[in-house]
């Protein structure tokens, strides 16, 4: 069974690696990538055992900051990723069902679940169908409708008014079927200004190293005209955020595109300060100390009309 499993881990590694690399080699054929005769020894250096170095020549490319700090992608995934965060220790925070155990108090308000095709409220009480609709019926004239498990990128996040969630049910009451059902979020009026149509979010980065946690990154993550979920691979902007919660002087696409004021909204970047910014990075640290097992957590973080913070969810791994 140990050696059936370091060979799962083994070509599972080596997928992503081609995975990256094959991404990256798509990207960079828009951009003027220069080449660095001894880069591949510095990153040889720097990461002992890895030399490739179109990650480093193409972000450098795109910011404009040559830097063998850079972390390729299969890199991170195949290695950081894994050691911060051990695969037997994942599985629970995987499911968004889970959260509201944790008693974090500052999550969306869930309006009911489906578990493995079962209904139950939002304190986990089993109820029926008629009872869920009802409850959804008392929510308001649409709800934001989730796969609990594996809805990276925004995938299959569906906003569904009434009579759409009751023709959504029926169809989803089955096993392994897995689904969060809340009530949208009203952001703060700063936020709903970076694009009106999306809840724009930000993701915070903490690590846990010894005793301490502390914050990685941060950066806010804007949706684009038309757009209901702001994620970067959807199309939308990801922007750096300083000290002191005002916006960086660029974003970026997924693409790499770079641009200095919002494509449909022509506002510049670092005209925004990000309300509550301060009290969301301390929310993300004092929730990464309940979680024991997991030394790397990215959180995505919305901001309501009130100032505050609201984790829409954590991520765990790619």
């Amino acid at each position: 069974a140990t050696k059936i499993q370091w060979c799962e881990r083994m070509l599972g590694s080596a997928i992503i690696a081609y995975r990256c690399r094959r991404k990256i080699r798509r990207l960079s054929r828009t951009l003027a990538i220069e080449r660095q005769p001894r880069l591949k020894d510095r990153i040889s250096r720097r990461f002992p055992g890895y030399s490739y170095d179109l990650w480093h020549r193409t972000l450098a490319a795109v910011s404009g900051l040559d830097s063998v700090d850079y972390v390729p992608e299969d890199l991170f995934y195949n290695v950081f990723e894994t050691r911060l965060n051990p695969r037997n220790r994942r599985e629970p925070y995987k499911d968004k069902n889970f959260f509201d155990r944790m008693g974090w108090g500052c999550l969306p308000r869930t309006i009911f679940r489906i578990i493995n095709g079962r209904l139950f409220d939002a304190t986990y009480e089993m109820i029926d169908v008629e009872t869920a609709l009802a409850f959804a019926r008392d929510s308001g004239p649409e709800l934001v409708v989730k796969p609990a498990i594996d809805s990276g990128s925004g995938s299959r996040v569906q906003f569904l008014d009434q009579a759409q969630l009751a023709s959504f049910l029926p169809a989803n009451l089955h096993a392994h079927s897995d689904w969060i059902i809340q009530r949208p979020i009203i952001q703060h009026e700063v936020m709903a200004g970076l694009n009106a149509s999306s809840v724009n979010t930000l993701r915070v980065v903490t690590i846990r190293v010894g005793t301490e946690i502390s914050v990685l990154s941060s950066f806010a993550k804007i949706g684009t005209r038309g757009a209901r979920v702001d994620n970067v691979s959807a199309g939308n902007i990801a922007v750096g955020i300083d000290d002191d919660g005002r916006l960086r002087q660029c974003g970026y696409d997924f693409a790499f595109r770079r641009s200095t004021s919002h494509p449909d909204h022509g506002y510049a970047y670092d005209d925004v300060v990000i309300p509550s910014y301060h009290s969301v990075l301390q929310t993300c640290m004092r929730l990464h100390r309940r979680v024991p097992d997991l030394d790397l957590l990215s959180w995505d973080v919305a901001v309501d009309r009130d100032g505050a913070p609201i984790v829409i969810e954590v991520n765990i791994r790619r």
